[in-house]
């Protein structure tokens, strides 16, 4: 069984609101993620920063999508990472931020094959950096991990598959086979990428 976890934090200090509920074109940012994952996954979470958040993201989404809160305050990606986790039901996990308009549905599904029976994949850009999102997640291993980072007060997201053994390591250029610009690496975190998204769906 697979999970979808999308991340939706909340209020975006760049872009001043709840960036999962931007109109964009016709329909909430945060809709493009789940129909993006739906096709690929058995259930998808959607990971919100407070209990007050609930409530906006279910009218936003369908009713088959289950919106939790963080499970603490903090605010961190890394206690978004922990609660989907949690609540997953399924062995692997993919995680994807609500701000991720154009994941290639067909690249997360290669990503979970090739984390088949190890712990997860990491995705390495050209210069070495790490890419934390969209990544996919043996559930059980990576929670323990999450949660050990956690309590050393490491809140870096991408230091959970990094530090992890037996990972498919894959280089993000190779993935242009799939998606040749790179769309599903966009995320929607300034108005001009907002601007950069609406141009993109008009083409």
């Amino acid at each position: 069984m697979r999970t979808g976890i999308i991340l939706a934090g909340g209020e975006s200090k760049r872009i001043g609101t709840d960036k999962g509920l931007i109109d964009l074109n016709g329909k909430p940012l945060i809709r493009y993620v789940v129909e993006s994952l739906r096709p690929i996954v058995d259930e998808i979470i959607v990971v919100v920063g407070s209990k007050e958040r609930i409530q906006h993201y279910r009218n936003a989404v369908e009713d088959d999508v289950m919106v939790v809160p963080d499970l603490y305050d903090d605010g961190s990606p890394m206690i978004g990472l922990i609660t989907g986790l949690t609540h997953a039901k399924g062995d692997y996990a993919v995680v994807a931020a609500c701000d991720m308009p154009f994941i290639n549905s067909e690249l997360v599904d290669i990503l979970f094959l090739l984390s088949f029976e190890l712990n997860g994949t990491l995705l390495i850009k050209p210069d070495g950096w790490i890419e934390p999102l969209p990544a996919v997640y043996n559930v059980e291993v990576g929670k323990r991990r999450a949660v050990q980072l956690r309590n050393d007060g490491d809140l870096r997201l991408r230091k959970v598959l990094e530090t992890l053994p037996s990972v498919a390591r894959i280089l993000v250029e190779r993935l242009k086979i799939i998606d040749p610009e790179l769309r599903s690496f966009f995320d929607l975190d300034t108005m001009e990428r907002y601007d950069e998204a609406m141009r993109i769906i008009k083409d």
